[in-house]
């Protein structure tokens, strides 16, 4: 009886409107507050734009680091990913992503998957903060994406990077 009762008081109590208009930039999650605004790019070595091959692959390698990690970023609650370096919080800086090969496994010789460990290092910076992050997964670079965005969510709740 004591439990329907506080039930039934949390539930005047507690009473939001639903169907109030939320800020376009906020976040359903985030209760209230504006999320906090990144700003995701990859490095540009000046040995990519003269045509080097290697510079190039290493190019691509951390633009689909990016990819990988805005993907990861956009499951986060009180996050969101903005396209103008001005408007954001939160600057990330994609250095490198590294394919270390695992060398040779499998169950009789034979391999089933790739035995790869994939490694996305970052510099952040917020105001006068700064950090290098790295970011590491087996196998493919989403594992890798999911890890830095979850230190990158760390950091940020630790620097209380927000948005008032």
């Amino acid at each position: 009886m004591t439990a329907l009762l506080v039930l039934a008081a949390c539930a005047l109590l507690g009473g939001v409107d639903q169907h109030s208009d939320q800020h376009p930039d906020q976040h359903p999650k985030s209760f209230g507050k504006e999320s906090v605004r990144i700003y995701i790019f990859a490095t540009e070595a000046p040995a990519a734009a003269s045509g080097d091959p290697k510079a190039t692959e290493a190019l691509q390698g951390r633009e689909t680091a990016v990819r990988e990690l805005k993907d990861a970023l956009r499951h986060k609650a009180g996050l969101s990913i903005v396209d103008d370096r001005a408007q954001s919080d939160v600057v990330v800086e994609v250095t490198d992503r590294e394919v270390q090969d695992a060398g040779e496994g499998g169950f009789g010789g034979v391999k089933l998957t790739s035995l790869a460990n994939t490694i996305i290092r970052t510099h952040v910076t917020s105001g006068s903060e700064s950090t290098d992050i790295k970011g590491m997964g087996q196998g493919t670079g989403d594992r890798a994406a999911k890890d830095a965005a979850e230190r990158l969510l760390k950091w940020i709740v630790r620097n209380r990077v927000d948005r008032s």
